[in-house]
């Protein structure tokens, strides 16, 4: 059975929230493909992303049609769109700065600089005691006794996600340290 082109947005919505069956929101999502790949493409800015989150919206539709009172369903879903959007830049974001914030963690640059150079040597050392107590000795315990961070924590009474943290915080403090 073929659904009639000119069927209002909101009847559609509305014989899909009654029947549940899948024509009536692909219907409406057809009606608005072009234009739910034009506000993808606006704010994501990659033709490959725009077609992903163009596919997101479908499920998304799915999700919240039934549940919220649509009374201009084009507005509606714009806003749906952008925010969708919006979400996955903040999380593309996110992957960003913590693949910056690894390699800035696990780089050796700063921890094991030239023995050569007698005044970096002396500096970290300096920077080193900078460092709270808890920080010193999970630094220490990783770089220069090659232990795990289970074996830090059993040895220093922390949890995995604690030495994690008192490194990565350790060696930013590091870092600022060594550039001043």
């Amino acid at each position: 059975m073929e659904i009639e082109k000119d069927i209002s947005d909101e009847k559609l919505i509305q014989l899909f929230n009654s029947s549940r069956d899948q024509r009536y929101l692909g219907q409406l999502y057809i009606n608005y493909k072009a234009l739910i790949f034009g506000v993808c493409l606006k704010y994501l800015k990659n033709e490959e992303d725009a077609k992903d989150a163009s596919t997101d919206i479908y499920e998304i539709l799915h999700k919240k049609i039934s549940n919220q009172n649509i009374e201009n369903f084009k507005p509606w879903l714009y806003v749906v769109v952008k925010n969708h959007c919006f979400e996955k830049l903040r999380k593309r974001t996110k992957e960003k700065i913590k693949e910056s914030e690894a390699g800035n963690m696990y780089s050796d640059e700063i921890f094991h600089p030239d023995i050569n150079n007698e005044l970096l040597y002396v500096k970290m050392e300096d920077c080193m005691k900078t460092l709270k107590q808890e920080q010193r000795l999970c630094i220490e315990g990783f770089y220069y006794k090659k232990e795990s961070y289970q074996v830090i924590a059993q040895n220093q009474e922390l949890s995995w996600n604690q030495v994690r943290s008192l490194i990565q915080n350790g060696r930013r403090k590091l870092k600022i340290c060594m550039e001043e």
